[in-house]
């Protein structure tokens, strides 16, 4: 079966959708070599006629030129058809909010671990954590500063961040497909607060960038 063949049966089952970040200012159009991926992803949205949580970085946050309108232009001319914005949740979430330790090589069952605690004390910074206490913030932070050989204040002073997806929101969005990216930035940020709470995806690879 054809790659396309595979993608029309996959939008077919009417599976919801989180898609992450496919938008213009990825795309690379604005340099005239445009990602195919991401019409790919946007014709797959609009084929499936499912529920879809679309998560962008836009004017909200100001970490874009792109506003919402400019993202959904963009889509639209690339085959959204406008009357399925109905079943679409735009959602301007930022950035970067788990990159820090992302980027420094800290293992995914570590950072599952601070998200679950500080969900449990009903805190969005991991700063906050334990009333802000800070010795014991840092004693529950070294098992994760020894697994890359730093200072547990160093964690400290570069937090964790959440509270930038509401977690009923995800939750409606169980056993979804999971696209769009980028893969080892935005998308995996979105799929590790997922596995904090054992939230299901399936990610299709042919319309991941990145």
């Amino acid at each position: 079966m054809r790659a396309n063949e595979i993608l029309n049966e996959k939008a077919s089952r009417g599976r919801p959708i989180i898609c992450v970040d496919v938008q213009p200012a990825y795309s690379g159009i604005m340099d005239g070599d445009e990602d195919a991926t991401m019409e790919q992803a946007i014709r797959f949205v609009n084929d499936s006629r499912a529920p879809c949580l679309m998560f962008v970085n836009a004017e909200q946050e100001g970490l874009t030129t792109d506003t919402i309108a400019d993202v959904k232009m963009y889509w639209e001319d690339s085959g959204f058809e406008p009357e399925n914005w109905g079943r679409i949740e735009v959602f301007d979430k930022g950035y970067g909010y788990l990159r820090a330790w992302m980027d420094i090589g800290i293992e995914a069952k570590h950072i599952i671990r601070v998200i679950r605690e500080m969900y449990k004390q009903n805190v969005n910074d991991s700063r906050s954590l334990f009333n802000q206490d800070e010795d014991k913030i840092e004693k529950f932070l070294e098992p994760v500063a020894q697994s890359i050989n730093t200072e547990a204040q160093y964690l400290v002073d570069d937090p964790l961040i959440v509270g930038w997806a509401a977690m009923d929101q995800l939750k409606r969005y169980n056993n979804c497909y999971l696209i769009g990216g980028g893969r080892n930035e935005c998308l995996k940020e979105v799929a590790l607060l997922m596995n904090a709470f054992n939230i299901k995806y399936k990610m299709i690879n042919e319309l991941i960038y990145g």
